[in-house]
């Protein structure tokens, strides 16, 4: 019996390997066969191929350098003529409706909570998932953008716009410069201040700060790492092996220089007046955070904080540059409300179409160019007129739904006039550059201040006019993680006005 046992289990060895990849094979096949016909997602529109895999997505997000906003606004743009709703991976569903930011992100009673995407893998304020410790670390750090927080750090603010105009005027006269570095420049040294009490140093180096130089690859190692994540958590012990080593060293440079930057900020001790790192001491005392949870809590302030308005900067001045008749009527607006630089504030600058410029770029180019998933709750939920069952991954993709002709009219012209015009028919409420709801950008009011602070001087004080006319940002900018923009040469000519009027 134990020979005839053996002789069994050796003739048995050849066909294991065959017999494994025939399991894989059936596996494969039937994992197919089930997300296109037995999954209960099977009756959306979508992709077949994101459908049954998750390549579909990450080769959206990494693909061609960045293209996940224009891939999800082509699906949406072939699948969902009946509904706002695609299908753009095995088990998430994306929409582009004015009503599904409500169902998904508004406030919702307890039970009903959407919570943040299990594939939402960085540990800070932004994408912590758990409700309830996002609101304790919330009501902490709102102090921060209380009203008179506000007006403190409009002084910052106009400190800073003061100096970059300066640079702005000294630079121009050797030729054409590309204003998205002199935007980021200021935000990240008006977040430096805010954050740490200390500036980056950029608007007056005239250069980027090492930590600012490596934010965007370390940005997109976040990105391609979700990506990779999203294929398979067994995959990601693999990252380091395929990842691009300049995504790696910019993240790996970037979180050391971080966490060094706010143990020196702690070990300095507390000033006269907060910063946002002494409401980030107190949240890391609170919830007995670790450093490194302390470190990303203070990169995910700043850079939601500054590259998100440095890219609005840029598009305003992108499309301005291209729709002549919108400069126009805004030169018009801020040049005849002002005699002096000096006299531009938050609260002067409230005109209306400069107000219908900022709401008019935020909506074409919506800052944060990704999607926030979130997943359905038990007993599934209503989404956009549709019923989405439970443990559903679901988001509102910001592009497409700000550049779906059921929402706005000839969407991909940039036409401020929407904003004003009480008899618009536009879903203007389909725009919502900051979220909204509980998880709602804090930072927001803040954001505001910058835009029409800068906005203002800019136009009160040059004509600017772009050298690369061919260049569309609704249709060229790519995105991975943040947007991706093309340099913005432009030619700056200071106004021909009294010095007394130039002052700043």
């Amino acid at each position: 019996m134990g020979l005839l046992k053996s002789i069994s289990e050796s003739s048995a060895l050849p066909n294991q390997p065959w017999n494994s990849q025939l399991v894989i094979i059936v596996y494969a096949v039937s994992q197919v066969i089930y997300n296109l016909y037995f999954h209960p997602l099977s009756g959306f529109p979508g992709s077949k191929l994101a459908a049954i895999s998750h390549i579909f997505y990450a080769r959206a997000v990494v693909g061609a350098g960045g293209s996940e906003e224009h891939v999800v606004k082509a699906l949406h743009e072939k699948h969902d003529v009946l509904s706002d709703v695609v299908r753009w991976s095995p088990n998430e569903l994306s929409f582009s409706s004015a009503a599904a930011w409500q169902d998904i992100y508004g406030t919702q009673r307890s039970g009903d909570i959407f919570v943040k995407d299990h594939n939402l893998k960085a540990p800070n304020i932004v994408f912590e998932k758990d409700p309830a410790k996002h609101l304790q670390a919330k009501k902490m750090l709102s102090h921060a953008f209380s009203p008179k927080a506000l007006r403190e750090q409009e002084d910052v603010i106009l400190k800073y716009a003061d100096m970059l105009m300066v640079a702005i005027l000294e630079q121009s006269r050797k030729g054409p410069i590309n204003l998205i570095d002199f935007y980021e420049w200021f935000t990240f040294d008006v977040l430096g201040e805010l954050c740490f009490s200390e500036p980056f140093g950029s608007v007056e180096a005239r250069k980027s700060d090492e930590w600012v130089a490596t934010v965007l690859k370390m940005v997109k190692f976040v990105a391609c790492d979700s990506a990779i994540y999203h294929l398979s958590p067994l995959v990601e012990a693999a990252i380091p092996y395929f990842m691009p080593a300049e995504f790696s060293k910019g993240m790996l440079s970037h979180v050391t220089q971080s966490k060094a930057k706010i143990i020196k900020r702690r070990d300095r001790g507390e000033k006269d007046r907060k910063d946002f790192c002494s409401y980030l001491f107190e949240i890391q005392k609170e919830m007995k955070q670790s450093d490194w949870e302390l470190t990303a809590n203070s990169q995910a302030l700043i850079i939601a904080g500054s590259e998100t308005v440095a890219t609005t900067l840029s598009a305003m001045t992108h499309w301005l540059c291209k729709i002549p008749r919108a400069y126009l009527k805004l030169k018009e607006e801020v040049r005849s409300r002002f005699n002096s630089a000096s006299e531009i504030t938050s609260q002067s600058a409230t005109f209306p179409y400069l107000t219908a410029v900022i709401h008019e770029t935020l909506r074409i180019v919506p800052p944060v160019s990704h999607a926030t998933p979130r997943t359905t709750p038990k007993g599934g939920k209503t989404v956009g007129g549709v019923f989405v069952p439970r443990g559903t991954s679901v988001s509102v993709a910001p592009f497409a739904t700000t550049h779906n002709p059921k929402n706005f009219k000839d969407p991909d012209i940039f036409r401020p006039e929407r904003w004003m015009d009480p008899k618009c028919t536009d879903k203007l409420n389909a725009s919502n550059p900051f979220s909204l709801g509980p998880r709602a950008c804090m930072g927001q009011n803040m954001a505001w201040i910058e835009l029409r602070i800068l906005a203002a001087k800019m136009i009160f004080l040059f004509d600017f006019e772009a050298i690369d006319k061919e260049i569309d940002w609704g249709r060229d900018v790519k995105s991975l993680g943040l947007w991706l923009k093309p340099a913005l040469m432009t030619v700056v000519t200071p106004r021909n006005i009294p010095s007394q009027q130039m002052s700043i």
